[in-house]
């Protein structure tokens, strides 16, 4: 270092001793510091910021996941109970009627209706896979067709009679998409349809209204329903097929779930019209096989995998719950066919 920077050096030091410097910044009065002497301290607006950032990566990544988790856990109900009843009906009423509106009353009044749930509800999740959006749509889905058959059969005297309005506007009403939201929500419209079986059935204990207890209006129902137990079993073997070109099946739950909610919501109509037309049956004879039809649809109604496999058929291991569920169908189906074949006759 030359003698003349060591003049200079000196006598900044000495010029500190006499300012309001910081203390020991040898750079404090010179006129601009150098790059060394490290950024300033962060100011209060700074720290703002930061706590406010820091705070919107916690609730991003911690609140709102468990926000929508348990909400879908709370949310999540899978609703087949077997027994399901709806108590004695009032003399003249139909048990059938009262328990399809009593399948409504329960999956969108005192459980929430999980097809429709939008991406702000803390159930959201059950949208992308939950059991009970396909398990809730697959039991509407049975009620409507059930419903269609008694507006055509049950609820007229004969196909040239007048629909009756009660029944002409529950079918409407069941009708409609189980996701719908927006306009006219599918829970909205479904509770219109219960409230138009309720007047319906309040009608026929009144006799105001028809319900016709005869051998082919009952046949005509049992085959609709036999038409669709073929559907489902139709569904469930194209999904058993395309599984087996995935590692991992994720469509097994939600055909098998629909199916299910099918399958309960006819063994609960099935059981029902029992009573309803326990006078036929008997007439016919055919109270043991119907009996066996529905322990064999309540088998189906009633599996419940920890995980729903898509496994091979002849697997060693893994199950096959479609393949299950569907060979419990098909066997309650052929027994309904021998059912409307002696209805026939």
């Amino acid at each position: 270092m030359s003698i003349g920077q060591n003049l200079r050096l000196l006598g900044s030091k000495v010029k500190n001793i006499f300012t309001f410097g910081k203390k020991g910044d040898e750079f404090a009065t010179t006129d601009a510091a150098p790059a060394a002497a490290g950024a300033a301290a962060p100011t209060s607006n700074e720290k703002k910021k930061f706590n406010l950032k820091a705070l919107g990566f916690f609730l991003l990544f911690m609140i709102i996941p468990l926000y929508y988790i348990i909400g879908s856990l709370v949310t999540h109900r899978i609703n087949d109970d077997l027994n399901f009843k709806v108590g004695t009906p009032k003399a003249g009423k139909s048990i059938t009627v009262e328990v399809m509106a009593g399948l409504i009353d329960r999956e969108v009044n005192k459980t929430k209706w999980s097809p429709n749930i939008q991406a702000f509800e803390p159930a959201a999740l059950l949208r992308i896979g939950g059991n009970m959006v396909n398990f809730q749509t697959g039991i509407v889905r049975s009620l409507a067709t059930v419903t269609f058959e008694m507006e055509s059969r049950l609820a007229r005297v004969r196909g040239t009679s007048s629909e009756d309005p009660d029944m002409a506007a529950a079918r409407q009403g069941l009708s409609r998409s189980a996701d719908t939201w927006l306009w006219a929500g599918a829970d909205g419209e479904y509770r219109k349809a219960h409230d138009a079986l309720i007047r319906y059935n309040n009608r026929l204990a009144n006799g105001q209204a028809v319900f016709e207890v005869r051998a082919d209006n009952l046949q005509g129902v049992l085959d609709r329903i036999a038409l669709d137990l073929g559907s489902i079993s139709d569904n469930l073997e194209n999904q058993v097929l395309t599984g087996r070109r995935m590692v991992i099946d994720t469509r097994a739950d939600k055909v098998f779930y629909y199916s299910k909610g099918q399958a309960y919501a006819y063994f609960i109509i099935l059981r029902a019209l029992r009573e309803d037309y326990r006078s036929v049956l008997q007439e016919r004879h055919v109270e043991k096989l119907y009996d066996a039809m529905l322990a064999d649809l309540a088998l189906a109604a009633d599996m419940k995998p920890l995980i729903v496999q898509n496994a091979n058929t002849d697997g060693a291991i893994l199950p096959n719950h479609l393949v299950g569920e569907g060979f419990y169908i098909l066997r309650s189906r052929a027994k309904l066919r021998e059912i409307t074949d002696i209805l026939l006759k």
